[in-house]
């Protein structure tokens, strides 16, 4: 009850801007890493999806978990049938690719003083589940559709 009044009480509660809720980014990628290599360190850290930076260091495109299963599960069609070959090694063929290959090149972006409201329509127009926060051209954090319910 009492935290229901905090929250009810104009003083208390504030407008809260992008910045506010954005999650920091665990880390980057690059357009050459190795896609597989990628998918781990994805999976690994329970990251839904990376920045990647080409080569200069600019940010070029985001990678998501979505994009490296996909990759992940048409590699593994590719891959020779074990009973059909027994004598063939049973580790999947894993054709090389970069990530480069396989990230989303449209970039949404928002300003870090951008308020929630704005960033929930604008996730809603671009019909995208995380926008990166930025700030002078450089990359603060990430805000997915989760990060906006929790806000509530």
């Amino acid at each position: 009850m009492r935290d229901f009044l905090l929250m009810s009480d104009p003083v208390v509660r504030r407008e809260l801007f992008a910045r506010d809720v954005m999650r920091p980014v665990g880390f980057l990628l690059h357009e050459a890493d190795d896609a597989w290599n990628a998918a781990r360190r994805l999976f690994e850290s329970g990251q839904t999806g990376a920045p990647v930076l080409d080569a200069s260091g600019r940010l070029v495109g985001v990678v998501s978990q979505a994009d490296m299963a996909a990759y992940l599960r048409e590699s593994s069609r590719e891959a020779p049938d074990f009973y059909a070959e027994p004598d063939h090694d049973p580790m999947p063929v894993r054709p090389a690719a970069a990530v480069g290959q396989l990230m989303t090149r449209v970039l949404v972006q928002v300003p870090d003083d951008m308020t929630l409201a704005e960033v929930e329509r604008h996730m809603l127009r671009r019909r995208v589940q995380r926008v990166l926060v930025v700030k002078d051209n450089e990359v603060l954090g990430v805000i997915t559709a989760i990060d906006l319910l929790r806000a509530r």
